[in-house]
């Protein structure tokens, strides 16, 4: 079958038989092939507030409404899917089930062989030798890819070398990252600007162990100034399908508290902000890598982190995330109402093995179509502290100028339900009561997500008036 429009997936994906499953930590994670499989569901761990709004949708267990729950360092698909109450809804889901993931793991693997799942995520060997940061290195310099200065050394080298000898190899403000922590979004990741903050940051790194994992090696590189970008991929049996070059919000004001650097806290779509330089550098590269790892094997979707530095012309790959992102489902439901065929379409289609034609050049074109639209990633404020957003409903919200009150509009859960730049969506959380009162003062823990429709950010990357009244709303921060 030709795939063009998106009644051309619904088709496709309605001839199938057996049970498509999402698997994530939220519902909201998943929730995207719902929009073209009637039979769609999800097994989720976390009970939110949007639970009513997703079941919509989709059919969804949540193992925390059933009684069940997961320890703090197990909270991922593999234990997920091992427990029993979650292996008992999935056996009562007709054959053959197949399981949309965020990514795979080595004892998922042996899970899904023994109990006859079919897993729609590259092999878990495959996926930890690509998330390496040697691999992006050496893959880099293979592919003459533009590479910020610097380089992986073993960690030793933190506690021999001053910080002036950096500054002199690399310059006075450097990003130093570490390699060992295989978690994203910021962790393991310091801005250092002066020899005040390397010592601090030697200090915490002494006994070679950072979030309870030893340390083998550290990245230390030049800090660009620039703005932080994202390109997904999807590396289709047709060839590789690229989205436009999209703008990230790190280390905004709500996090400022966490110890770490460079935190993810969303994206902002403005309609093709950049140069018709920096976005064919951008793909350009984007392309080469897409091609690089489908040489290896790797299929489907893949994230790409960019610093852009327009005022030298330069566009730097900092790494990969062989997995999905955290520019989904948020790119998807965009692409979606721009009428564009999603990129994790496209993904689960190649595990699906379902046949397909496409036209690579015509859909990379219209991912280029300009999205206008942004989300922010919310966390968890200092421990004990207690803040509105833990209590307010999920659905659209909206605050009009002059009005000094925030109030619930309707249900909602997508952009489509937007329907002005007063309004905004309060989704993917927030978590039920006993999940706040267990909650691990993990500066990484998420309350929720905001989506607008526009852009949240001024071309330097603060948060604009009108979002900053939001978020002071959602955190408590005045008295309405």
């Amino acid at each position: 079958m030709f795939l063009q429009e998106l009644k051309d997936v619904r088709n496709l994906l309605h001839a199938r038989t057996g049970s498509i499953v999402g698997v994530g930590m939220t519902a909201f994670s998943r929730i995207v092939p719902a929009y073209f499989i009637d039979s769609y569901h999800v097994a989720a761990l976390s009970r939110t507030a949007d639970l009513p709004l997703l079941r919509k949708r989709a059919d969804i267990f949540c193992l925390e409404e059933a009684g069940g729950s997961l320890p703090e360092n197990g909270r991922n698909s593999a234990c997920l899917l091992s427990h029993a109450l979650t292996r008992g809804y999935l056996n009562s889901l007709p054959d053959p089930k197949y399981l949309f993931l965020y990514q795979g793991y080595p004892d998922l693997e042996d899970l899904a062989k023994k109990e006859g799942w079919v897993l729609l995520a590259n092999p878990a060997d495959l996926r930890l030798r690509l998330r390496e940061r040697a691999f992006f290195q050496q893959m880099a310099a293979s592919l003459e890819l533009c590479q910020v200065p610097g380089a992986i050394q073993p960690i030793a080298v933190i506690h021999k070398k001053d910080y002036k000898v950096w500054a002199g190899d690399l310059g006075p403000e450097l990003v130093i990252q570490l390699p060992d922590i295989a978690q994203g979004g910021g962790r393991g990741t310091f801005f250092i600007r002066s020899a005040r903050a390397y010592d601090r940051l030697r200090e915490r790194l002494k006994g070679d162990v950072w979030r309870d994992v030893a340390l083998t090696s550290v990245l230390i590189r030049r800090f660009v100034k620039g703005t932080p970008a994202s390109v997904a991929i999807c590396a289709t049996r047709h060839g590789i399908l690229i989205s436009g070059l999209q703008k990230q919000l790190i280390d905004l004001p709500y996090c400022a508290y966490s110890s770490e650097n460079g935190i993810f806290c969303g994206h902002v779509w403005d309609g093709n902000p950049w140069t018709e330089a920096v976005q064919e550098a951008a793909l350009k590269q984007a392309e080469k890598i897409g091609t690089y790892v489908t040489a290896l094997g790797y299929r489907g979707v893949l994230g790409i982190d960019f610093i852009v530095d327009e005022k030298a012309g330069q566009v730097y790959p900092l790494e990969i995330n062989p997995r999905l992102t955290g520019a989904f489902p948020m790119l998807s439901l965009l692409h979606i109402q721009n009428g564009i065929i999603p990129l994790d379409i496209f993904h689960m289609l190649e595990f699906l093995d379902l046949p397909y034609r496409i036209d690579v050049s015509e859909l990379n074109r219209r991912y280029r179509t300009p999205l206008k639209g942004s989300h922010l990633l919310l966390f968890f404020p200092p421990e004990g502290q207690d803040v509105r957003g833990f209590r307010i409903r999920a659905g659209v919200y909206e605050v009009k100028p002059g009005d000094p009150v925030i109030r619930f509009v309707r249900d909602g859960m997508d952009y489509a339900d937007i329907s002005n730049e007063n309004q905004f969506i309060v989704l993917d959380g927030p978590p039920a009561p006993k999940a706040v009162e267990k909650a691990s003062g993990d500066s990484f823990s998420r309350l929720c997500h905001l989506l607008f429709p526009y852009p949240v950010a001024d071309a330097g990357g603060a948060l604009l008036p009108h979002a900053r009244r939001v978020l002071d709303w959602i955190y408590g921060l005045n008295d309405e």
